[in-house]
């Protein structure tokens, strides 16, 4: 059976996930834009632009392209949206993969996925270099 809304449509814009995500950067420059909840640690609206562009351009030099697929190897930290965000700017796909995965795991979604490259932050904190090894 098939539910349907009882609140009018809404016609929803298209735009790529750079541009809704990002869409107030520039208004929001120095403002918070992600907060580490345990560190305090802050990543600005502009950090968080200018990081994905730089994550993004280091992508593309080693290859990467629309329809590719990233796994994304990392904890829960200020840096994996960063990844994403730049994998979602290029038209890429991103395979989330668990870092407490033992390495069959790990080996099995990474067949699955189709995975292109790889990508780990160095650390969960960010000093201003590219925070991704790319493998």
């Amino acid at each position: 059976m098939i539910f349907h809304s009882k609140v009018l449509r809404r016609k929803l814009a298209i735009a790529s996930h750079k541009e809704i995500v990002l869409q107030r950067a520039i208004e929001f420059a120095d403002k918070p834009a992600m907060i580490d909840g345990l560190t305090g640690r802050t990543i600005t609206y502009r950090e968080l632009a200018d990081s994905i562009s730089k994550v993004a351009a280091g992508f593309a030099a080693r290859g990467f392209s629309k329809g590719d697929v990233v796994a994304i190897y990392s904890p829960n930290c200020l840096e994996y949206p960063i990844a994403f965000g730049a994998i979602a700017s290029l038209g890429g796909v991103s395979s989330t993969a668990n870092p407490y995965y033992t390495a069959s795991e790990l080996a099995y979604q990474l067949n699955d996925a189709g995975v292109a490259l790889g990508s780990e932050p160095r650390s969960c904190n960010c000093d201003g270099a590219l925070p991704f090894e790319v493998y």
